[in-house]
């Protein structure tokens, strides 16, 4: 069965930045390898810019201090999954405080 990336489901999340450093370096690497074990494509938004949630360097361009709101968007078949894994990712701060 070929289905139509527009057929797939779409998850829409808020995010908020809550660690004390924001997303630097380490919590942008686990955000991507989190990203990469999923099938559906992973974006995350700021401000009207959305970038690919498997690019870290992406994900550093987005400028995202301690208190950032985001909008992630998956779209695919394990969307639903792929949205609380990174939903809980940011409740755990990264591990950091």
């Amino acid at each position: 069965m070929n289905t139509k990336k527009s057929e797939m489901p779409v998850v829409e999340r808020e995010l908020w930045v809550e660690n004390r450093l924001g997303i630097h370096a380490r919590p942008a690497m686990k955000i991507t390898n989190l990203a990469l074990q999923f099938e559906s494509d992973l974006v995350l938004e700021k401000d009207n810019v959305a970038v690919n949630a498997r690019d870290l360097l992406a994900i550093l361009t987005l400028d995202c201090p301690q208190g950032t709101r985001l909008v992630l968007r998956a779209t695919g078949s394990d969307a639903s999954e792929a949205a609380l894994a990174v939903c809980q990712l940011f409740a755990r701060k990264f591990g950091e405080t």
